[in-house]
């Protein structure tokens, strides 16, 4: 079967013929043309063979396909000029099936000086140099076409004028062997058809293709970058909050017991923006700078200070004892830097950061539940707090890591270096000396196994160590991360031990009495979640959990209970853009406290990516 590229070649000779004949028509010597003028009396039919009022009757269709006729058409005086070149096309087309070669050979052996001959190689034409700007082609039509294209004693002649015969044999042999080893009539004849049928979804076709041409051109005209994307996640928040049969009121704040903590409970408003610029250099690399902002809304939680302490301030408090708090409360209503990291790949399946400031949890102690964007929205139950201590997590830091994903199987190594004040050249003074080996810091190691259970289900588990220091107390923590989906219905949780000691540091955790020296902590995470529910694309997931079990001393509201977080979401899609997910939270216990009342609120977020 013919290609369309083949089809292509013989409407492509078509169209240089049909510029080529005028051409030749006008190069023609003067001599032959007043030859032509003496013989055309002698030609009673040429008159007939040329008029273009004739009608198809056999007598014309006998003189318009033989070799005659051909010749008849060659020597056609000027009087006649009125043919037009799709007469000629059409003649040179009429009968593919008739043998034109007795009709050159006539032609060649009418003439000595001016025939022309068969050659296979263009290296037979002794005139004809590879330096010659036409080389290319007539080594085409001779090596490719196998059209006649020399004279028999081995010349081109290049510079020479081409006689209308030398042009009529030369366009005939083309065209034969052209429809010969490309394509016969029927198969222009369907082609024809096909373009005749389709001419409409073209022209569709040409308009669709200009107008992207054009949209493409504006783009690349008004474009931002060729190397960096922008994409913004926006958080709308409503809340409201109180506590057991209002007691929150006038209830103390367990540091400082008697002294009421919080004014009557109102709803509030919470806003945050996170603006990230990604830029690639090379396709496997990625250098983030994201920013963001707020309106310095507040939950309850927050506003109560769970996990606070009394000698630090609350951006540097509880160390190890991560609040309850809603995870974009209190973002300033000013522009600040919140990432810039570079990712690279020195080999193939290691990605490698290094970032002046990062999170730890950019790298490790993922889970597919507890994105604050898409999954839950208290600290505690969005990362372990032993394994990231709050005040590493919280305010981030410079420092380096890496995810090395083994052949791309299913076992992965991470590992995350974090210092809060790598920015300091000085002392910082204690409890912390800062600098980016100095306190507060955090080491951790990840190792990851996934595997699948069959159909839609498969299982994550992540084994993790960390090593930190936080405003004088210091930790080695052994943790697990594990979460398992069947079909539409996953669980998830997290455990740690932290084998911790406070260095004698006054009030390392909330309500500590006077200094704190060796001692043991735990927490804990489980929860459930359905995805599909009622709305495809959606997810409805609990969560439970004590973020901070000690063995140290005990009071009278003080490190008495523990406290225990509970939370539930139904996160679902408006569209690729839109999710709206109605919150509930409660925290009893809070600041393990006896004393303190049970606190609960209820948030509706809002997040627009894009």
């Amino acid at each position: 079967m013919t290609s369309i590229r083949d089809k292509s070649l013989v409407f492509s000779s078509l169209a240089l013929w049909a510029c080529l004949l005028p051409t030749a028509v006008g190069a023609v010597e003067p001599t032959a043309l007043e030859e032509v003028q003496a013989d055309i009396t002698a030609i009673p039919s040429l008159e007939l063979a040329l008029n273009s009022e004739i009608d198809d009757s056999e007598e014309a269709q006998a003189l318009f396909t033989t070799p005659e006729g051909l010749e008849e058409i060659d020597i056609k005086s000027d009087e006649t000029s009125s043919t037009t070149v799709a007469e000629v096309e059409s003649l040179q087309l009429a009968n593919h099936s008739t043998p034109v070669s007795s009709s050159v050979a006539d032609l060649m052996e009418e003439t000595q000086t001016d025939s022309v001959g068969q050659v296979t190689s263009v290296s037979q034409l002794s005139d004809v140099q590879p330096d010659d700007w036409a080389f290319q082609a007539i080594q085409s039509l001779v090596e490719r076409y196998g059209c006649v294209a020399g004279y028999p004693n081995g010349t081109f002649r290049p510079s020479r004028a081409m006689s209308r015969r030398e042009a009529a044999a030369l366009v005939n042999a083309c065209l034969d062997n052209l429809s010969n080893r490309f394509a016969t009539k029927e198969d222009l004849d369907a082609l024809k058809a096909l373009q005749d049928e389709f001419a409409a979804e073209l022209a569709t076709l040409r308009g669709r293709v200009d107008g992207l041409e054009a949209r493409v051109a504006t783009v690349e005209a008004q474009q931002f970058s060729t190397t960096t994307k922008l994409s913004v996640d926006a958080v709308f928040t409503a809340q409201f909050g109180d506590s057991d049969n209002r007691a929150f009121d006038n209830s103390s704040d367990g540091l400082t017991p008697g002294v009421n903590q919080l004014a009557d409970s109102r709803a509030s408003a919470i806003g945050s923006v996170y603006m990230s610029f990604n830029t690639s250099f090379s396709g496997d690399d990625l250098l983030q700078t994201t920013l963001f902002f707020g309106n310095n809304g507040q939950d309850l939680f927050s506003n109560a200070q769970v996990g606070s302490t009394a000698t630090l301030p609350f951006a540097q408090s509880a160390p190890l004892f991560n609040p309850g708090q809603y995870y974009f409360a209190g973002l300033p209503n000013n522009a600040t830097l919140y990432r810039l990291a570079y990712t690279f790949k020195p080999i193939e399946d290691l990605a490698v950061t290094v970032a002046p400031l990062y999170y730890p949890t950019d790298i490790i102690d993922g889970n597919s539940y507890t994105s604050p964007f898409t999954g839950f929205s208290t600290w505690f139950l969005i990362n372990n707090p032993l394994i990231t201590p709050y005040i590493t997590n919280f305010l981030g830091g410079a420092g380096a890591g890496f995810d090395w994903n083994f052949n791309g199987g299913p076992v992965s190594l991470r590992g995350a270096y974090v210092a809060v004040n790598g920015f300091s050249a000085v002392n910082t003074g204690p409890p912390n000396d800062g600098g980016l080996f100095g306190d507060p810091y955090q080491a951790t190691a990840e190792l990851e196994y996934t595997g699948e259970l069959g159909d839609d289900s498969n299982y994550a588990v992540k084994l993790q160590y960390t090593n930190s220091e936080t405003f004088g107390v210091s930790q080695n923590v052994v943790g697990v991360n594990a979460e398992a989906k069947f079909g539409q219905f996953g669980i998830f949780g997290r455990y740690a031990y932290s084998f911790a000691n406070g260095n004698n540091v006054a009030n390392p955790i909330p309500f500590a009495a006077g200094n704190v020296g060796r001692f043991d902590a735990q927490t804990w995470q489980a929860g459930a979640g359905i995805h599909d529910l009622l709305v495809p694309g959606s997810l409805f997931a609990v969560s439970a959990g004590m973020p901070f079990m000690n063995n140290l001393p005990q009071a009278v509201g003080v490190n008495d209970e523990d406290q225990i977080n509970f939370e539930a979401f139904y996160r679902f899609p408006v569209n690729d853009n839109i999710t709206i997910s109605p919150i509930f939270s409660a925290i009893l216990n809070p600041n393990s406290s006896s004393i303190e009342p049970n606190l609960y609120q209820g948030l509706l977020r809002v997040v627009f990516s894009f």
